[in-house]
């Protein structure tokens, strides 16, 4: 132990922590809620894990969820309503601008790239359906089927994003030395 005292982390909103790699030995996180946290290569040799809430927490993949549904829609209204107003070329150009925003604003992360692909899927889309009703079939189905791999790419990287939320929103023990730790109820 190398602790001169235990670390007390008893009923204690821990979720979503990481205590990865550190010596734990000894520590009391008894009634704490510890969904989410990661004590990959811990120590927590006769650690009190005793009413700890321990597992998943849906708490990140929901926010994801939101976030990206989110971006989706201003990127797909944004670009709507520029087409709608001021001509296709504006169109496209706010598009662009509010995908990059959007991008931006949060730090390239995977899943709001995945909403911007998907609002630019639904506006390439649905300029297609209207090419296609206008009477111009082949432009109308070229962007049409343009759109549909393009969602396609953004399903797949969403997907990916929320595998990867998935086993980060679990409590973690891989390769945690739990000798004599204590899992009561």
């Amino acid at each position: 132990m190398n602790q001169l005292f235990p670390l007390n982390f008893s009923d204690q909103d821990l979720r979503h922590r990481d205590f990865q790699g550190q010596d734990l030995t000894g520590a009391d996180f008894s009634g704490s809620d510890l969904r989410g946290c990661n004590f990959q290569d811990a120590i927590l040799i006769e650690t009190n894990f005793r009413g700890a809430r321990i597992g998943q927490s849906r708490s990140k993949i929901w926010t994801l969820i939101i976030r990206c549904a989110g971006a989706a829609i201003a990127v797909t209204l944004a670009s709507a309503f520029a087409s709608f107003i001021a001509g296709e070329i504006e169109g496209v150009a706010a598009l662009i601008g509010t995908g990059a925003v959007a991008i931006a604003i949060t730090n390239t992360e995977s899943e709001i790239i995945a909403a911007v692909l998907a609002g630019v899927a639904a506006v390439i889309g649905s300029s297609g359906i209207v090419y296609f009703l206008a009477g111009n079939q082949v432009k109308g189905l070229l962007l049409f089927f343009g759109s549909g791999i393009i969602l396609g790419c953004a399903v797949i990287l969403f997907f990916q994003v929320v595998f990867k939320l998935e086993k980060l929103s679990k409590t973690s023990f891989e390769n945690a030395d739990l000798t004599n730790a204590i899992f009561d109820e």
